[in-house]
């Protein structure tokens, strides 16, 4: 039994190392995310009306994703080792599929 509740306060004490560690890298990202949009908003402002009708949609868009991000980054409750991997992976992904669309907006603009 001692043994058991030594192996459960490692695990724990490794899910908060990682946990602190994944959450620092994604709120990294996110607001890299977040300072690239508030540049091409201000971009956005001072161009043509035809550069501005292609794009700030876009970007509006995306910047609902980035606030869904962080609210969901926020709100997170560990739930076990497989709900946690799962949810690394997904979120991983999301915040990568928001910075590369950031991205491609700012190498598409014309």
């Amino acid at each position: 039994v001692t043994q058991a509740k030594q192996e459960l306060k490692d695990a724990q004490a490794q899910y908060e190392s990682e946990w602190k560690q994944f959450r620092s890298d994604v709120e990294l990202k996110i607001n890299a995310n977040e300072k690239r949009i508030d540049e091409f908003k201000a971009e956005i402002k001072t161009a043509s009306a035809k550069f501005k009708a292609k794009y700030e949609k876009e970007v509006i868009v995306l910047e609902k994703k980035n606030i869904e991000l962080k609210k969901k980054i926020s709100e997170y409750k560990y739930e076990g080792q497989d709900k946690w991997e799962e949810f690394k992976k997904a979120f991983n992904y999301d915040v990568d599929v928001v910075g590369k669309a950031i991205k491609d907006i700012f190498t598409k603009k014309d």
